[in-house]
Formats: C-alpha cells, structure tokens, sequence
C-alpha cells in the first residue's frame, strides 16, 4: 500500500474547516469550486443550515489551495501563504522555500516525472502538498526554490513506501527532468566522460548556487570539490541524518550524469567533512575504472569528520 506523508487524517470537523475559510478570507464565489460543492449547499452550509461537509470536501480543499490537509484541520497552515496563493499566484511557495533561492526546479524535476510515471499523478501530487507545494512549481524548472524544499523532499520520500535501493536509483533518473532541453542537448553532444564533465563544469550553476564548486579535470578523472557555507543558508538546521540523506544523492549523482551522455555511470569516490562554518565534499571520478553495472550499494550513511 502506498503512503503519503500528512495523509493520515480520519473523520475531520465542518466546524474547524468552516474556521479556517473565515480565517483566510476564502471569497464567498471561489468557496464552492474549492470545496467541490454548489453554490446554494455552499452558502447553506456557510449560514448554519445542516450541509455535510466532511473529509471529501477536505481534500478537495488542500488540493485546491496546495496545503497538506492535515495543517487546514489542525491550524497549522500558513495564512499568509495561503492568502498569497488566492490572490496573487497559486504557485506561491512557503517561507521556507522561498528564503536563499539557490535551486532550480530542474534538479528535482526528474524525481517528481519518475514518481508520476511508477506511482501515478496523485501520488506525485499528494507528496508536493504534504509540503505545501503546488505542482504547477514544475511548470518552468527554471523556477527558483531553497534547497530546504530538496532536503524536505528526500525526506518525504524515505516515509513513503519507496525502498532504499529506489530512491538511490532516483540519481540515475536526472535524463527525465532535463531531456528534450538545451542543457540536455549539450550532455547528449558529448561523447567522452572528459566532454560530458567538462558541460557539467561550464553549466552547473543551472542546478543550483547553493554550493561552492572546483572542477579539475584531467583527460582521465575530473575531482570535483563542493562547499556548502553555513552564512549563506543562515536558517538552516538540519539534522544529521538530513545531511547523509543529501550527501548520499549527491554522491550517487555526480558518478551518473555520464548516462546523460549515453556513457555508463561511474563509482565516484567520495569525501565529506564538516567545519563551524561549512561542509566540504570532494567526488573523485575516474574515467577508467569499472563502470557500474548494478546500483551503488551504500550499506551504511556515508562518513562524517567534524573539525
């Protein structure tokens, strides 16, 4: 059975749902539309007469506004967002996300076109408002986003019912958000592993700014040294076990751009250390070594040196 965080909720209360459209200021003429209801049940139910509205009607809520339908019951939910997304743009982000945009859309786009592809539209759909996100934020993957939104993203998906080894796989998947673009194109024109590292090199701030990047690349192997500096991203506080959740994809995803150049994937060695104010990865990849030809096998959180 297949799981989505935040869509636990059983029976909900017509009272707290009609609060929550009072509180947000939901106009009168989009109520029906949003609550899947007709005009005169919605005004009937709004004037005290005896409408059921329950949890069908919830969720025909949150999926119209983009909310995890937990947060509209329990009054967790953003007001200030929420009231963005009814009168300026329903593609709003939350505050959390809209804070250091130094992503691009594309970097998790192949992650939502895999899962709407093995588990559905809904499920996609379900998963980006259990974050508050509407899915119309794929619409242009030039769109900006914090990466707090991929850290939260991969946390989501390790509480749904995709194992380890498939969301692993997700690094390989990178083709499907970028095929058909001008990025893809230029991975696609590239023949050799020094070629396809040398577009990744030239083209990388399209992913994202969040990290510091050096590429030294040789005709052999390219290292690639990342850092991520704690001043730039202030409100961040992660968890540990946030950290290894980004740094395994990461890791896996520098050995597999290769595959957008019809070339097999490499195992990358890899590093990682944590400094008071920074954390460095280094992605050792050599062209000629044994070219994968089953998932990386990570039995364990990749280590951690704190300095």
């Amino acid at each position: 059975m297949q799981t989505i965080p935040g869509s636990h909720l059983t029976k909900t209360n017509s009272q707290l749902i009609k609060k929550f459209i009072k509180d947000v200021g939901l106009p009168f003429n989009i109520g029906p539309e949003a609550l899947g209801l007709k005009p005169s049940q919605f005004m009937d139910w709004m004037s005290g007469h005896d409408v059921f509205v329950d949890r069908p009607h919830l969720l025909h809520l949150s999926q119209y506004l983009n909310l995890n339908e937990d947060s509209i019951v329990d009054g967790t939910y953003d007001k200030n967002l929420v009231r963005k997304r009814l009168f300026e743009s329903s593609a709003a982000l939350p505050e959390k996300y809209s804070q250091n945009q130094h992503s691009y859309v594309r970097s998790s786009a192949h992650i939502i076109k895999y899962l709407t592809l093995t588990r559905g539209q809904h499920f996609s759909d379900q998963l980006l408002r259990s974050l508050n996100i509407s899915p119309l934020i794929y619409s242009n993957i030039d769109n900006k986003i914090s990466i707090n939104y991929f850290v939260d993203l991969l946390d989501a998906l390790a509480k749904t019912d995709l194992s380890q080894t498939e969301i692993d796989s997700l690094a390989g998947m990178l083709f499907l958000g970028i095929e058909g673009t001008a990025l893809g194109d230029k991975f696609k024109q590239a023949q050799t592993y020094y070629q396809c590292y040398e577009v990744l090199a030239q083209n990388i701030s399209l992913f994202d700014s969040n990290f510091e990047y050096k590429f030294e690349l040789e005709k052999d192997q390219v290292l690639i040294r990342s850092t991520f500096l704690f001043d730039k991203h202030f409100q961040e506080k992660w968890s540990l076990d946030k950290i290894f959740r980004l740094e395994r994809y990461r890791h896996l995803l520098s050995g597999w751009y290769p595959f957008l150049s019809k070339l097999p994937p490499v195992v990358p060695q890899h590093t990682l250390e944590s400094f008071t104010n920074r954390i460095e990865a280094s992605y050792l990849i050599k062209f000629d070594e044994i070219h994968l030809t089953k998932p990386v096998n990570f039995q364990a959180a990749p280590s951690l040196h704190f300095l």
